[in-house]
């Protein structure tokens, strides 16, 4: 004797006067096909031709904020190495950014996007206090792209590792 009740009928098993089974779905026979198509509207529209949509994304996007022969004196960064509330984290703090008249949040970012793009790491701006915020220990190298920018760099531009000789 089975005392398993289906949800579909009583407590006698017998199912309910007004009460039907389930539609199943069809999956034998083939689907019909599509009232609409999505690609409807771009059928009278032309793909622009391959070597002007490869020029535009052959563009490349880390340049540096200016772009000259000579580069133009900016002014003078200094690089600080920092780990606190990071978890042990290093990161480089640079500071300075604030001091110089022409800088704005856009340069502060250009700058920002700059590095980060090619050093391979992430990074924040911080515009109220005029910093960039680099993450990994990387000062020399940090140093030497805001030198290639025309940034006179003080403070720490070297790495531990490659500051003292074994």
């Amino acid at each position: 004797m089975s005392h398993h009740r289906s949800s579909s009928s009583n407590s006698s098993g017998h199912r309910a006067a007004g009460q039907s089974t389930s539609r199943r779905m069809d999956v034998a026979s083939p689907p019909s096909p599509l009232r609409q198509s999505p690609f409807a509207a771009l059928a009278g529209q032309s793909a622009p031709s391959a070597p002007t949509a490869m020029a535009e994304a052959a563009r490349p996007t880390d340049t540096p904020p200016a772009q000259s022969s000579q580069p133009v004196k900016r002014g003078r960064l200094l690089l600080r190495r920092e780990t606190k509330h990071r978890g042990g984290k290093t990161v480089v703090v640079i500071s300075g950014f604030a001091t110089h008249s022409l800088q704005s949040a856009d340069t502060l970012h250009a700058v920002e996007k700059h590095l980060k793009a090619r050093l391979g790491c992430g990074g924040a701006s911080d515009v109220e206090r005029g910093e960039v915020i680099i993450q990994g220990d990387r000062p020399d190298a940090i140093a030497d792209l805001l030198r290639a920018l025309g940034y006179d760099v003080a403070g720490v531009t070297a790495s531990p590792k490659a500051a003292r000789p074994r």
